[in-house]
């Protein structure tokens, strides 16, 4: 392992844990009323400073030439910068220069975005067809400019379509918490099950493609379904979406569970890695609550309760702690000799 290779496994770990930091520190401040950020700027401020540094090292290939290495060890040593720029427009008066900071973020996710599909041309050179693992793990980065943009429109107070602050935020959020969390953790779920005898083929192996292709188009859905149920005025349109991710995901964490969590050695690893796959349970089973609900005109769960469970709850746990959980388990595996993304 070279000296280089040495600094940005450091860096990476480094990296998630300054934003940690900073993100706690922002929560204790608008605990303390030292600051009037709403639930959905905390949760979207969680995806820049934690979510996409713990996600980068699994996103970008280590087997790619060297100039492509070169540049993606310079994005990554530069997303704290960006975010920290990005971040402080929650801080400024909605209006251009909030936006123009945020700008700063949006640009980084464009690269990210750009960056990401130069590594799935790579890859379609050198293989005829990609793995749907490794479509999802190409797929988390190429959304995050859609939550970039809106994140800017947020900031900007813009509100295209007719759409509300708060659904540009929601939008912004979602862009930003599925591609980084849902997309990236099934695809590493599916190369675990690809690796074991049992799973690699038959029922098992039918039922994660099932999950990981409603995972990948959920993102452009979800899209499509808002922007169809604000012209329309049909709440089923934006949450026919909403149950699909949730079948997904449950049907995921039901393999990851049986299987995937098992064969991690370390306790650490295990712990963490369960606790994001049963997360999943209890927020999806909220969202269908939800969904039945608005449906059906019975008693449901308010928006602000929604953001509180299925949003936070999901980001930190499901995102935060599964990702640290598969960081984990790399690290463990490239211990024992195998090369590590991380």
């Amino acid at each position: 392992m070279s000296l280089h290779r040495n600094k940005r496994v450091r860096w990476s770990w480094i990296s998630p844990g300054f934003g940690g930091g900073i993100w706690g520190g922002i929560v204790c401040a608008r605990l303390l009323s030292w600051t009037q950020l709403n639930d959905l700027e905390i949760v979207l401020l969680l995806a820049l400073f934690v979510i996409t540094p713990l996600a980068l090292p699994f996103v970008f290939s280590q087997q790619a030439g060297p100039l492509f290495s070169k540049w993606t060890a310079l994005v990554v040593f530069l997303q704290p910068l960006a975010a920290i720029l990005g971040g402080a427009a929650f801080f400024l008066p909605t209006g251009p220069l909030a936006a123009t900071f945020a700008s700063v973020w949006g640009g980084f996710t464009g690269l990210l975005a750009l960056l990401s599909l130069v590594q799935f041309c790579q890859m379609l050179r050198k293989k005829h067809c990609p793995s749907l693992a490794e479509l999802c793990l190409a797929g988390a980065l190429l959304y995050l400019p859609a939550g970039g943009a809106w994140m800017m429109l947020a900031c900007w107070g813009l509100q295209p379509l007719g759409f509300g602050v708060h659904t540009d935020l929601l939008t912004a959020v979602h862009f930003h918490v599925i591609p980084l969390t849902a997309l990236v953790i099934t695809g590493l779920t599916g190369q675990a099950l690809h690796n074991n005898l049992v799973t690699c083929r038959g029922v098992y192996w039918m039922a994660y493609r099932t999950a990981a292709f409603g995972v990948l188009i959920n993102p452009l859905l979800v899209a499509a379904g808002l922007t169809a149920a604000q012209i329309t005025g049909l709440p089923d349109l934006d949450t026919t979406p909403a149950d699909l991710l949730a079948l997904s995901l449950l049907l995921l964490a039901l393999l990851g569970l049986r299987f995937v969590v098992p064969t991690t050695v370390s306790r650490f690893a295990q712990m963490f890695m369960a606790l994001s796959y049963l997360t999943v349970f209890f927020t999806m089973l909220v969202a269908g609550a939800y969904a039945l609900g608005v449906a059906t005109g019975a008693w449901t769960f308010t928006i602000a309760q929604m953001i509180a469970i299925h949003g936070l709850e999901n980001a930190l746990l499901f995102g935060c702690g599964g990702l640290l959980g598969w960081r984990l388990r790399t690290k463990q595996r490239s211990s024992g000799g195998e090369e590590c993304a991380c």
